[in-house]
């Protein structure tokens, strides 16, 4: 029964590229993703002691199998030069690198819109991250996410026209002030916490909610994936971007 048709204005964001197929946040991830259609990608952006920007979710290496290392404590040098592949298959994916932002958006450009979601806690990530984006033109194909309203403050302050999304597990009152207190432009709730309630109370202060965390087995995932659309989410990241599409003929937003 794949893939779920959603409408023709939904965003499907290949989260950290296709992340169920190829090891998240590497060049694979979002090759595949763009082969199986994807237009728009998620990723995570963290800076290192050099003041370099790469992809990784995570603080800190253990997942990925070098140990408790912090992104923030290493150099660049020291990143990329770490196989980000074996973790997920050392027969497929062995020697795969750490990307940083640069690379991406010179291998994609404006072909795809970004996702850029603030991690970690540098106070100079959210300049030398938006510097990325502008030397490569691409103010218009980003919007930044972040659960830290802290970092969405400091990017609003920094670039007061940047589409700004927050993520939350949530609607509430006390979100929606905020988010009207800050212009987003998203709120990003979790999947299996958004209510029809929620969304309308969203609605009243921002222009989308897409939502994250489509996440669990199979039968989970095809129910939370029905369950966002059906609630008339703008959009949702997900590792499987190949098991939605757009459906033909859908009115557009």
């Amino acid at each position: 029964m794949l893939p779920i048709p959603v409408p023709s204005h939904f965003r499907i964001i290949a989260h950290r590229g296709a992340s169920a197929y190829a090891p998240e946040n590497t060049a694979a991830a979002f090759a595949l993703a763009v082969e199986m259609g994807a237009t728009e990608f998620e990723t995570d952006v963290q800076l290192a002691t050099d003041g370099t920007v790469v992809l990784c979710h995570d603080s800190d290496l253990a997942r990925y199998g070098h140990g408790p290392r912090l992104v923030e404590e290493m150099s660049g040098e020291e990143l990329l030069a770490l196989d980000m592949g074996s973790w997920f298959s050392p027969h497929l994916f062995a020697d795969g690198r750490m990307l940083t932002l640069d690379e991406l958006l010179a291998a994609h450009g404006d072909r795809v819109t970004y996702h850029l979601e603030l991690k970690g806690s540098h106070p100079d990530l959210p300049r030398k991250m938006w510097e990325i984006v502008q030397r490569h033109g691409l103010a218009q194909s980003c919007i930044v996410t972040s659960f830290s309203l802290d970092a969405l403050r400091a990017m609003r302050t920094l670039v007061p026209e940047a589409r700004l999304g927050w993520l939350v597990k949530g609607i509430d009152a006390e979100a929606c002030a905020k988010a009207k207190e800050l212009e987003l432009f998203q709120l990003c709730p979790q999947a299996t916490e958004i209510t029809p309630e929620q969304m309308a109370l969203g609605r009243t202060v921002v222009p989308e909610i897409r939502a994250w965390g489509v996440a669990g087995s199979s039968q989970q995932v095809v129910k939370l994936i029905h369950r966002v659309v059906d609630l008339g989410c703008d959009g949702m990241t997900i590792n499987w971007p190949d098991w939605v599409a757009h459906q033909p003929g859908s009115p557009v937003a």
